[in-house]
Parts: structure tokens; sequence; C-alpha cells
């Protein structure tokens, strides 16, 4: 952001030049610069500001001859305006008045108490309930990466290092499964720096973490960036605290240990350099404590299926490709959860299918107890729907910034959590490792109820906020202010019986204080002690010295009051954060456990779902399987179930054909999404399935120009292709939803066959794989290969019309069907009967009999 060079402080006012002051510390962030109840932006913020936030731009008059772009917004009204600027890339520092302006005169003292980042968000309202908000940072080698990720308001903090021949791919999978709100990279300009994990981004300049800006920039840098993949922010962060030994060195003094050794990670540079530069990026923008960052979890990424952002996308794991939102994804079907905490931990367990065939027999053992025990699900989950989100709550409590709202949810949650354990020993076998780790805690919910009232104000500043009997002191100060506005609240009275005076009131303002009023037709009666203060059109207001004494009185007992009450409230705040925060912490997890299991059981109650087998064999074997998301929106009618039946040895690869619309794509994808359900722990929408353990599911479904980078939807798809043969493996899924159609026929059918053979030959391959083609052509493979099966999804024909039966069934499709789809689309009838003519006069030519000669030569 262009800032005025610096001047003599003379040549500014007091107060711009301390605008300037603090403006040159946050130069790539949006100043909100506190006045009064307003927060106003300056310059360059506030052009950028009003364009985005659509607000007036008006100028400021700082006198002496400066006037400057401004725009201003209330300061209650500040979240969403904050909300929509995160969400467009922005960067905000909240700059807040320190000292009182009432309380003096001059300058006010002003300083930033945070920088606001899409990775740094901790109000509650511009947060996803069940979403993590993850910042990472991603350190690339040649042969190596490291990533390091947070969420500042839980306290999850985790690293990892692994090698790699292609780092940049393996750097774009890792950030698809934490799916951060923002990315911090080292600062510079070598390829290795700007791999194509980030080429979905343009990512914003900042200022240097020591204080200087990065570089002179001759325009405003602020750009939001292009989230046309992973919706991350890329922060461009100082290449210092991505140096091993300085970032070693912040995570040792953080923890206060003088090894790395219990995180694991002490071996691995890359992950310490990453997990560094999150600490350093976090105490550089939160001005709050960071000790709900107690640990630093080592994880390893090779014990998760593999799953790139393309295949997230297509199997529509947690948005809808057609609405953009949850609504319609697999996770919109899972997720029956009633806590925030199991919300985010079924959105972990799905995103991260795993490998450990012990882990994953333990998951199904608890989810088989919670669908069988239908009672305990009926008393469990409406008891989690009252415990709210003790997880960030604690996190807020030991950041110092929870509220007295938060400390009543907190006991309330509590409360839950007690009736939770009670049913520890009712619970069925498999739910009992669950209960052991329950720790309610009825003496903090205890705690908190006697010292805080049931409703309190929404800040301490308010007053009201702990209970009458907590605090000796407080409830001295408290009855003498009751008295004293209760002996106000009765010499009006008095006043009016001795002077008789019938309509004196008594009154107050912000300026006079406590008042006497009196109408101009009885001042007359005005007693000699009447002190005249302010005349009125239609009369006098006067004081007492008494008066006034009350007024002190009132008036002091409510400053002391709510500076008692900010002592207390901070001091249970801090004692529940020392003595009780690990144990919040511990049972938190716990109960998201809990309810990830009983939401998968009431699923797979609801649904018919069978459990799943699940071994190390090469085999996927599925009976009447089902699309969980495509089922569940089929109101009115049944969905039709398949059979699937795929192994590396045998029949590793299914040629399915078919007309649109008649299945094809649903079925590849419903394969798909049984395998990662199984591989997370839950039933499955089937009547029975066996599972060879899965290390990766490829999808090619679909393609679209790629405007980002100016490939074409071929040069997409082939991409998408290249990647597949180059990664796959003999425990590898492959789906194939057409390969080729942005090509002439011939040199799409020859690509696709040669795709299969390699698949089908490629002993470093070998992948299990369902390929949706039109080329018909193709299935001559299924004669000459041996691995590979032909599929055709089942069509009727009756009076002209074709019906889609939606079965699987061997062989290959005789036809298309093209035409009676395109009729069904909408297609003018006009276009239709011409389409069909051409398509008499194509078969009457033979067109058909020389395609299928021309793929017997190939052969």
């Amino acid at each position: 952001m262009q800032l005025p060079e610096p001047t003599e402080q003379s040549d500014h006012s007091p107060v711009r030049q301390q605008y300037l002051s603090i403006k040159r510390q946050h130069p790539q962030a949006i100043l909100f610069f506190r006045m009064g109840d307003f927060y106003e932006m300056f310059d360059g913020d506030a052009e950028v500001a009003a364009k985005e936030l659509e607000l007036t731009l008006t100028r400021r008059d700082w006198g002496r001859g400066e006037k400057t772009p401004m725009a201003g917004i209330p300061h209650h009204a500040a979240d969403s305006y904050i909300a929509r600027l995160l969400a467009r890339g922005y960067r905000i520092a909240i700059c807040e008045q320190m000292s009182d302006p009432a309380l003096g005169k001059g300058l006010v003292d002003r300083e930033v108490i945070r920088v606001i980042t899409p990775g740094t968000i901790v109000d509650p309202a511009m947060l996803a309930a069940k979403r993590n908000n993850f910042l990472a940072a991603a350190v690339l080698h040649r042969d190596a990466v490291g990533v390091a990720y947070a969420d500042i308001t839980t306290g999850e903090f985790a690293c990892t290092q692994f090698s790699t021949t292609q780092p940049e791919i393996a750097l774009a999978q890792e950030l698809a499964r934490v799916q951060p709100a923002e990315i911090l990279v080292e600062a510079g300009d070598p390829p290795l720096h700007a791999p194509a994990a980030y080429l979905a981004h343009r990512p914003l300049e900042r200022e240097d973490a020591y204080g200087m800006p990065d570089q002179e920039a001759e325009e405003p840098v602020f750009a939001p960036p292009l989230n046309l993949e992973s919706g991350s922010l890329v922060t461009l962060y100082d290449a210092r605290a991505f140096q091993i030994e300085i970032a070693r060195m912040r995570l040792l003094e953080h923890f206060e240990v003088a090894t790395l050794e219990a995180y694991g990670c002490h071996s691995l540079p890359l992950a310490v350099s990453a997990a560094g530069a999150i600490l350093a990026y976090l105490q550089e923008t939160q001005k709050s404590a960071l000790a709900h960052f107690t640990s630093l979890e080592t994880y390893n990424t090779t014990g998760f299926m593999a799953l790139d952002a393309h295949t997230r996308r297509n199997l529509e794991l947690f948005e809808s490709g057609r609405s953009g939102n949850q609504r319609g994804s697999l996770l919109s079907v899972l997720d029956m959860t009633k806590t925030a905490m199991g919300g985010r931990l079924l959105h972990r367990w799905l995103g991260e299918p795993l490998l450990d065939l012990a882990r994953l027999v333990e998951r199904q053992e608890a989810v088989s107890a919670a669908y069988t025990d239908m009672t305990i699900r009926a008393r469990l989950m409406p008891a989690l729907a009252k415990v709210g989100d003790i997880e960030r709550l604690i996190s807020r409590i030991l950041q110092r910034i929870a509220t007295p709202r938060d400390l009543v949810a907190l006991a309330a949650g509590l409360d839950a959590v007690e009736q939770i354990a009670a049913e520890r020993a009712t619970v069925p076998a498999g739910l009992t490792s669950i209960f052991s780790e329950l720790a309610p805690l009825p003496e903090l919910a205890a705690l908190i109820k006697r010292a805080i009232v049931s409703a309190p104000p929404q800040t301490l500043a308010e007053g009201g906020v702990i209970r009458p009997g907590y605090s000796g002191e407080l409830d001295e100060i408290t009855t003498a202010a009751h008295n004293a506005r209760q002996w106000v609240a009765e010499l009006e009275q008095s006043e009016r019986e001795r002077t008789g005076i019938p309509n004196l009131k008594v009154g107050y303002n912000k300026v006079f204080g406590y008042y006497l009023e009196i109408t101009n037709s009885q001042l007359s009666r005005a007693p000699d002690n009447y002190i005249r203060k302010q005349t009125l059109t239609t009369g006098e207001r006067f004081i007492t010295p008494e008066l006034k004494e009350f007024e002190a009185l009132i008036l002091n007992a409510h400053d002391k009051s709510v500076k008692l009450e900010l002592e207390l409230f901070t001091e249970l705040r801090d004692q529940i954060g020392e003595l009780w925060a690990g144990r919040i912490h511990r049972t938190a997890l716990t109960l998201a456990r809990l309810d990830v299991v009983l939401a998968l059981g009431e699923v797979a109650s609801r649904r018919g779902y069978c459990r799943p087998e699940l071994d190390e064999s090469d085999t996927i074997h599925i009976v009447a399987g089902r699309h969980p998301v495509v089922e569940a929106s089929q109101h009115e009618t049944p969905f039709i179930p398949n059979d699937t039946q795929i192994s590396t040895g045998e029949s590793q690869i299914t040629l399915l054909t078919g007309p649109n619309m008649a299945g094809k794509s649903t079925y590849l994808r419903q394969v798909a999404l049984i395998t990662l359900m199984a591989q997370m722990g839950s039933f499955v929408p089937a009547e029975a399935a066996r599972i060879g353990l899965i290390d990766r599911i490829f999808t090619r479904i679909g393609a679209q120009d790629d405007l980002a980078t100016g490939q074409s939807t071929f040069m997409v798809e082939m991409v998408e292709t290249a990647n597949i043969l180059h990664h796959a493996t003999a425990r590898s899924l492959v789906i194939l939803d057409e390969i080729g159609r942005g090509t002439s026929t011939y040199d799409g059918l020859a690509i696709a066959r040669a795709v299969v053979e390699y698949l089908h030959n490629n002993k470093r391959c070998g992948a299990k794989t369902l390929f949706a083609t039109h080329y018909h052509e193709l299935i001559e493979l299924a004669r000459t290969l041996p691995r590979v099966r032909a599929y055709n999804v089942a069509v009727a024909e009756e009076d002209g019309q074709i019906v889609f039966l939606r079965k699987i069934v061997p062989g290959a499709a005789d036809k298309s069907y093209g035409i009676h789809v395109a009729q069904l689309a909408g297609i003018p009838r006009q276009v239709v009967r011409r389409a069909e003519e051409v398509l008499e006069e194509l078969e009457r030519k033979g067109d058909a009999k020389m395609r299928r000669k021309a793929m017997q030569e190939l052969v």
C-alpha cells in the first residue's frame, strides 16, 4: 500500500502522525483505526474498503491543509465487514484506543491489538463451527517437503516431513488433505518457492516480520488471491522465520524444553522450519497468549489413503459441484453429529481414510456398537447436543479472550458431560474404551455457576457479571450503591412532600448527573438549599450537596464494582486455564469421537448400511452397492443397487458402456465412495462388502478449460490422466469417466485404448480400474486382455422409447442412444429428426463398420 513519504512531525497533525506511524508497521494490512465509535480507514485503505464493502468514500480534513480519502464503519458492526474482507483475501489490523478520551486532553493512545488473516480468525461468528480453520506453512527442497499446520481456535499443532521425487505434487496433495485457510511460504522467487501447489493463488506481499517492508511497491499490493483450487490465501512470509535454527529456538522457547525429541521432529529440519514459521506468524499477529498450543504432533502421511484435490472435488466429499456448498456432498449425508467438535472430527475422518487395518477395526467396533444399540443413541445424542464447543471454549480461556458468556457456556457443557458420563455402566462393549477417557468436572461447573450470573452481559464493562455471594468485597460495594440508588429513588417523593411542589422531578443525564427539576410556575417554592444548575424554557434544574454526595457514591461504586468484577473474572478464567484446561481438552476430544461413532451408527441404521469386511487383499467385492448421496436424495423412487467385483489378479479393469444419463458416472463414483467410507471406519451402503485396503483413489471425471493456466479441456484431461499413470499402484483404485473426448475420434480412441493397455500390462501399476467410455470399440480389449471385463448399463426399449434400468450387466452396449438423450434434454424436434436422418445415412454408408475395422487393425 502506497504511503506518504516520512516527513517532519510538524508537517502533520498529531493524530495524522500517529496514524502514519502505526500504518507503516502494517503496510500490507487494511488498518481499522479506532476513532470514537467508528473504525476509520484512510488513504489507499479507504479506497479498497469503499470498493469491497460498498462504503461511501469521503475525505478527512486533518488540518494544516491536508485532506485524504476516508471511509468508516461503526465499531459494533465491524465483524461482518471484517468477514467480508477476509473472504476476499485481505488482512486486517485492528487498532484500538488504549486510553479513554474523556479522561484527559491531548492525543489518545492507540495500538494494534491483533492482525486478522484468513488463518488467524478467533471470532466464533466468523468461523464454521464444524470445520477447522488451519494456518499452514510449507517448505520445499528438491527431494523433500516439510508441512506444518495449526488451528488457533483449538490449539491443534502438527507437522510432517517426507521424501519425494516430485515435491510440488506431493505438497499439493498434502495441502488438499489439510485444506488450510492460509498458507505461509518463504518469501523469495526461486522456482521451488512457487510450485504448482500455489498456482491457483496470487500471493499477497506483506511486511517483513521484523518491522520493515519486504520491498517498495510502485502500486498498491492489495489484490485478493485467485482462489481457483483450494481457496487458501498464500502469504509470502519473512525467510528468516523459516531458517531452521531460528525456527528450532522459537519452538524450544515456546514449549520451554531443551530438545524437540519428545515431539518426534528433532531430526526433521523441514518440519521444524515450517512449524517455527507458523509460531512466529502467530506471535506476530496475535496479542493474546498462545498457551493453548501445548504440544506439537509429528505425523506420517503414509498412514492415510492419498486423495488429491481433483479426487476430493470429483467425489464431492465436502461440497457439491453443482451448488458449491455442503448440501449434496457425502459429508451432508454422514454428518449427524451433535457437537462442533464431532463435526470437525468427522470432516477429518472423511478426508483422511486410514491404511491401518487395526485402527479401522477399532473404529468399526465402536460404530457397530452404536449401530446395534438404538437405545444408547437415543439417550446420548440429545445430551451431546447440549455440550457446546468446549474445545474452542477452553482455547479461548487459555488465550485470555474468553467472555463471561463463554464461561457460562462451558459450565452448561460440563453439566451435559456429567449426564453423558452417567451412562458409563449401560453402554455396549464397543464404546467402553471411549467412556473410560471421559472426565466430568462437576466441581468446575459448580464453581462457574457460583461465580457468574446465569445470563451475563456481553462485556465486563457493562457490570453485573459476578453473582452475589461470590465476593464479600463486591457485595459491600453493590449494597452501598443499591442503598444510594434507593435514596435517590425515594428523593422525588420526599422532596415533593417537603416543598409542596407536586410536579417536582428527579432526573439524570451524563452532563449534569442527578438533578431536581422544577417548572416555571413552581419556582417560587424552591428551597434555599437548592443550587441552580441549568435554565430551561419550561423551568429550572437544581442540585443539592447531599444529592451530589449520593451521586458520587453511586458512580464510584459502579467504577469500583466493574474494576473488581474484572479482577475476579480474570482470576477465575486464569484459574480454569491453569488447573482444568488439560482435562477439558481431553474430554472434548473424547466427546468428539463419541459423537462421530454415534452419528455413523445413526446413519447406518437409518440408511440400511452394512459393516464392510476389511483386509489386505487385492479385491473389492460389493453386493448391491448404492450411491450414498443419490440414494439420500431420492425420496420417491428406490435406488437401483449394483454389484461390483474387481481384483488386481483377475478382473482388474472394468470397461463400462451405455448411453448418457443411464447411470455410468453414478456407478463409478459409488464404488469409490463405498471404498472410501469403508476406510474411514464407516458402514457402507450395500448388502455386503469386502474391501481390500486401497492406498489411493484417482479420478478422471469431466473436464473444462483451465483459464488460470491457459490449458484446454483436452490438455487438462491429459494432465490428469498422466498423473494417474505415473502414480497409480497395484493397491490403487482408478476411476476414469471418459478419455479422449476433446480431440478427434480416432485420436481419442487410440489414447483411450493405450491407457487401458498400460494399466493392464504395466507391472508397476496394475491398479484396479473402472473405465466408462463411449468408445464401444474398446470392448474388443475384453477379448484380448485377460484381466479386462466388459459391462454395460442396461436399457429397455418400449414403443420406440428407452427406459434406463440403471443396472450394470455383463457385455457391451449395442447402441449409444445419444439422439434419444438429446430429445430428453429438450433439443428442438426439428433438430432431433434431422439427427435421425443423418444417423441413418451414416449407418447406410457403413461408417460404423469402418470404425470397427480401424479398431481391429490397431489390434
